[in-house]
């Protein structure tokens, strides 16, 4: 039982930012409905899709546990029955445009209408005001916009976004917490509420304190290898074989360090034998730091550094991290019985409690496949559910 049991959720959401978030209410033992468009439904089922039954790594790792039903939302019938499922919902999320639910009839005016405790939550793109308001948005713009891509990247060269959608997760988490923060609150004063939350607004929170250096001490340059507003060791070196990083050198690590690297002389030369003098040396530093790495390979490295207590790492690709054995003993990715892939490798919880745990589910629902389940559950009969489908309602 996890600790979102007994929760159930409306979800009106499509690609990742609304989806990922819904996915940790299931990880967490809540019930996720989410409503589909017939015909293709969420449009995250054909992104990278593979093979005759169209199997989509991309709609499994945000779609995993939950049900889904197949409504034409344009059919006020189905408006109707999302209206009827949101009276028994504790939670309803779409990451539409500002307006679009509010013209279907399905706005939280509408929802709180017939159930004045639901939690309401959007995830936009730009936020619910300003003049981008009711623009699309994706995550790469978001990335763009909210200020990441612009310090990503050498000094010189194309600045560059990352190489994963943060900005869909990150808006993911947002949302995610500030409905289990309202649910909370519910708890105490029985009062539902509406929450706003956006990809632009979690790019901007996510650089709280490189933001606030910047309007301190202004502008530092690209990030490059490492991270441009860090006083410290922060970079990534190559090796003989590939990359690691090495993060954060104190005083108390300096020595340790200079003898991993076989380097003595350096621990005491005047240009880096104290924080302040070495801070004030650094690119003298990465010339010789730079052609030491390339002597050793990263699991020789590895090895030294670790010996050493650096905070160190090598630069994974996703074959490694795979099985990594770190991350293996923590089930941040674990093994599942898929129903059309057979035992398949999927990203767990990052999160772990220990009387409630979160259960990974290993599929993701196919379109519309729970739609008459979820009907009959609400005391639709099947002579309702066939007129339904017969008036356009149901896909």
């Amino acid at each position: 039982m996890g600790p979102l049991e007994g929760v159930r959720v409306l979800e009106f959401t499509v690609f990742q930012q609304g989806p990922q978030a819904s996915l940790v209410f299931a990880d967490m033992g809540a019930q996720v409905i989410k409503v589909e468009p017939p015909q293709f439904g969420d449009l995250g089922r054909v992104i990278g899709s593979v093979g005759e039954e169209r199997f989509s790594p991309y709609f499994l790792a945000h779609n995993r546990g939950k049900r889904s039903m197949s409504l034409n939302l344009k059919n006020k019938e189905a408006v109707s029955i999302c209206l009827d499922l949101a009276a028994k919902t504790d939670v309803a999320i779409h990451n539409f445009r500002p307006g679009v639910m509010e013209r279907l009839g399905l706005g939280y005016d509408e929802m709180r209408d017939r159930n004045e405790q639901i939690i309401y939550g959007h995830a936009s793109g730009w936020g619910p005001e300003g003049p981008r308001a009711k623009h699309p948005a994706f995550d790469l713009a978001a990335q763009a916009q909210g200020g990441i891509v612009g310090v990503t990247g050498e000094a010189g060269g194309y600045p560059l976004p990352a190489g994963a959608a943060i900005a869909d997760y990150v808006g993911a988490l947002n949302l995610a917490t500030a409905v289990i923060s309202a649910l909370y609150s519910r708890e105490r004063t029985g009062k539902g509420q509406r929450i706003d939350t956006s990809l632009l607004g979690g790019q901007i929170a996510m650089q709280a304190w490189e933001i606030q250096h910047y309007i301190t001490h202004r502008d530092l340059g690209r990030a490059g290898r490492g991270h441009a507003y860090l006083p410290t060791i922060w970079r990534v070196f190559q090796t003989s074989d590939s990359y690691v990083v090495v993060g954060g050198l104190p005083e108390n690590r300096w020595p340790k360090f200079c003898a991993a690297l076989e380097l003595p002389e350096i621990e005491h030369d005047e240009r880096f034998a104290g924080y302040g003098v070495r801070m004030g040396n650094m690119a003298e530093l990465y010339e010789i730091l730079d052609e030491a790495f390339l002597k050793k390979t990263s699991d020789e490295w590895m090895e030294l550094l670790k010996e050493a207590d650096c905070i160190c790492a090598p630069v994974a690709t996703y074959e490694d991290l795979i099985d990594d054995p770190q991350v293996r003993a923590n089930d941040y990715i674990v093994d599942v019985d898929h129903p059309t892939q057979g035992r398949l490798p999927v990203v767990g919880a990052p999160w772990r409690f220990s009387e409630t745990p979160a259960k990974i589910a290993p599929a993701a629902p196919e379109l519309g496949e729970h739609t008459e389940e979820v009907l009959q559950e609400l005391g639709y009969s099947w002579d309702r559910i066939e007129e339904l489908r017969s008036q356009g309602a149901l896909g």
